[in-house]
This record gives structure tokens, C-alpha cells and sequence, in this order.
């Protein structure tokens, strides 16, 4: 659609300077046509002076003559006027038309170089974007995640403090996509990440890992229960009773849970460790939550 609204203003931008440039022709066709019918009745006027004087140093019985060939230039030069003031007033036409061709091209010129300056940007925005962020859901994606996750457990091991991982598989999905189509189950994930989010903590990230599963990364957890507890807040959000369901299927997630420094030492140790406890967690049946020391 874009590029087919792209084409119709290169288009009007073409058919624009097309038509100034044939009626800037008619425009100085007619400007010239003026000026040479003036020069014509400028010469005839001069004729007529010259005769005029010639036919007073003549003799009188032929003065029916000079009579005659001043009626004819007289109807010569009223019709060189008349040809002159036609072409000055389509002279006046066309410049006007030209005038308004002139303003039509320079909006169109604005309208396609601003166009292009705005999809130009729009698609550096959304390049940059799906560089660091799911397009479906907003969330960070797993490259951001990685980065992020990296800086926290730097800054943790100098702090002497925690890191801890979620990883969550949403249960459901399938059958969704069975039933009701891929639209359906990109509108249940994208309010999956919607009711994580609401219920992630200040400092935590959540992100999109792949096309089922999330993560979240929180540097305020104080211990193995406090994970839990969130594990447990993130699990019940996809059911909660105040909210409408989200598919007529049931849907629910398999959380491993891993933390630094005990369950691994850098971000890949922990990712890794905390997809074998989803793993384990999805091994139980839906909706469990599991730690990686239960996934050995």
C-alpha cells in the first residue's frame, strides 16, 4: 500500500512538471506572438506616416488613391490589434495557469521529499527497534535481554548480590493456532506479555525470548521464595478470575527458575540453567514452577 501511495505521487510529480513545462511553452508562444503582431502595427504605423507625407508632395488629381490605402491600413493595423490583444490576454492565461502549476509542482516536489524523509525515518525507527525489541508484543527481545542480563550480574558480583532468571514457556498456544489461527494466538501472546508486564516489579525486565516463551530478569530478589512467589504471580496472571480468559482453550506456563550466583556464574550459565528447570517444570504438567536444582 505504501509503495503503491509512493507511485501515484511520483506520478501527480511527474504529470505536474509535464503540464509547467507545456504551458510554460504556451506561455512564451503567445508572449512572442504579441510582441511580433506590436512590431507588425509599429511598422504599418510607421507605412502609414511615410505615406502620408509622400501623398501631400504629389499631385492633387490622385489624391483618391492615399485615401484608399489608409482605409486599408487602418483595417490592417485594427486587426493586428485585435490579433495582439488575443494573444496578450492568452499570454495573461497561461502565466496565470503557469503561476498555479508552479505552486502545484512545488507542493508536490515538498510532498514526495517529505515522504520519502519520513518513511526514510520510519524504517531506521523500526530497524533500530526490531534490533533490540519484539515487534508483536513491545517487549525487549532476547539479544536485549542477553546485554542486559550481563550488566546485571557485572554489577552484581561487585555488589555481592543476586540475579534471579525466569523462563517461561506458555502451554496452550498449539491449540489455539489449531482452532482459531495464527491472528488469535498473536492476540493471546501480546496480552501475555501485557499481564506479565503489570505484574513485573519496578527494576525487573521481561522479554521475548521466542515465539512462546519469555523471560524475566530481576536484580531484587532476595531469595529462592521471592522467586518463587513471583513465579507464582507471573503463573496465575494468565488465569486470574477478574480478567476476562484468555482463550477458550486453557492456557498456562512452565517456569524454570535459576539464580546467580549459585545456580551459575555469568548470563549463559544462567540462561541455560533456567530453560533445563523449565524444562523440568513443563516435564511435571501445566502450569509448574521449577528451580534448577531440582532440573539436575
Amino acid at each position: 500500500m505504501r509503495r503503491l501511495s509512493d507511485l501515484r505521487l511520483r506520478a501527480c510529480f511527474a504529470a505536474a512538471v509535464a503540464a509547467l513545462a507545456f504551458v510554460g511553452w504556451v506561455t512564451v508562444q503567445n508572449a512572442a506572438a504579441y510582441v511580433d503582431a506590436v512590431h507588425h502595427m509599429h511598422a504599418l504605423t510607421r507605412t502609414d506616416v511615410a505615406a502620408d507625407v509622400s501623398s501631400t508632395n504629389s499631385n492633387h488629381s490622385s489624391s483618391a488613391l492615399p485615401a484608399t490605402n489608409a482605409a486599408e491600413r487602418l483595417a490592417a493595423v485594427r486587426t493586428l490589434e485585435a490579433v495582439a490583444q488575443r494573444r496578450l490576454d492568452s499570454a495573461e492565461r497561461a502565466a496565470a495557469l503557469l503561476g498555479a502549476l508552479a505552486i502545484a509542482f512545488i507542493a508536490a516536489a515538498y510532498a514526495l521529499l517529505s515522504r520519502g524523509l519520513r518513511n526514510e525515518q520510519k524504517l531506521r525507527l523500526e530497524i533500530d527497534g526490531l534490533s533490540t525489541h519484539d515487534a508483536m508484543t513491545g517487549l525487549p527481545n532476547g539479544r536485549f535481554f542477553t546485554e542486559w542480563l550481563s550488566y546485571a550480574i557485572a554489577n552484581a558480583r561487585r555488589e555481592r548480590g543476586h540475579v534471579g532468571v525466569l523462563f517461561i514457556d506458555i502451554n496452550g498456544c498449539a491449540a489455539v493456532d489449531e482452532y482459531h489461527g495464527e491472528r488469535a494466538t498473536h492476540t493471546l501472546l501480546v496480552e501475555v506479555a501485557r499481564r506479565f508486564r503489570a505484574a513485573s516489579r519496578e527494576g525487573d525486565l521481561l522479554a521475548r525470548l521466542a515465539t512462546t516463551e519469555f523471560a524475566l530478569a530481576t536484580p531484587n530478589a532476595r531469595d529462592g521464595r521471592d522467586l518463587a512467589l513471583l513465579a507464582q504471580r507471573l503463573r496465575d496472571q494468565l488465569n486470574e478470575p477478574s480478567l476476562p480468559p484468555l482463550a477458550d482453550t486453557p492456557i498456562g506456563a512452565s517456569i524454570g527458575i535459576a539464580y546467580f550466583p549459585e545456580d551459575a556464574n555469568d548470563s549463559a550459565g544462567i540462561m541455560a540453567a533456567a530453560n533445563v528447570a523449565m524444562y523440568a517444570a513443563r516435564r511435571a504438567g501445566r502450569n509448574h514452577i521449577a528451580f534448577n536444582a531440582l532440573a539436575a
